[in-house]
């Protein structure tokens, strides 16, 4: 696995032209396509959605803030999608304001009364997960945390007391092969 750090040279298609004509060519990707290239250049980065639909939840995840900022790229779970797509643009616009990206860190103020903990995000995940960041840095596996929401009693995940929806969050910090069965994993599979 290539290990980037904050001074590595950023692997994506507005870096790199020629890769972007090569693939624009090869895939005759639609203009949705270039509207995220397009949201990525004008505001640093571009949230996408993701309807689970069936048994598999939401979530939402950034595209371009590696590219922009070098920092992670954010992923949220579990929740309704537009309401992730709006935690996950304020999450990303407090991570670039300074707020730190360490595993662990409480980010506050992201939804009103909560705090959200920062996990980093396995590697393994990358593809099945975040196939449009997969796509935009050619391949190659770029930093992602996931933030993990408590439930209305603000309790987490791994509290057994917490809400069956809060628990229904994946544990990302965890290998595909390590991460508890369930839906998670059968979506990595699939």
């Amino acid at each position: 696995m290539t290990n980037l750090t904050a001074t590595s040279p950023c692997p994506c298609l507005l870096c790199d032209p020629a890769a972007s004509a090569t693939l624009r060519a090869r895939r005759q990707r639609t203009k949705h396509w270039a509207s995220e290239m397009a949201h990525v250049r004008e505001h640093g980065w571009h949230v996408v959605g993701v309807g689970g639909g069936g048994e598999v939840p939401d979530w939402a995840f950034t595209v371009g803030l590696w590219h922009s900022y070098r920092i992670p790229e954010v992923a949220m779970f579990g929740l309704e999608v537009h309401g992730l797509m709006h935690w996950i643009g304020a999450a990303a616009a407090r991570l670039r304001d300074g707020a730190s990206t360490e595993p662990g860190t409480l980010l506050p103020d992201v939804i009103e009364g909560y705090e959200l903990r920062l996990q980093p995000v396995d590697a393994g995940w990358h593809r099945p997960l975040f196939g449009t960041a997969v796509g935009f840095y050619r391949q190659t596996p770029v930093p992602f945390v996931q933030l993990v929401w408590p439930d209305r009693e603000h309790r987490w995940p791994s509290d057994e007391r917490a809400s069956p929806g809060c628990r229904a969050q994946p544990s990302l910090r965890l290998s595909v092969d390590e991460h508890p069965k369930g839906i998670w994993t059968e979506e990595a599979a699939a």
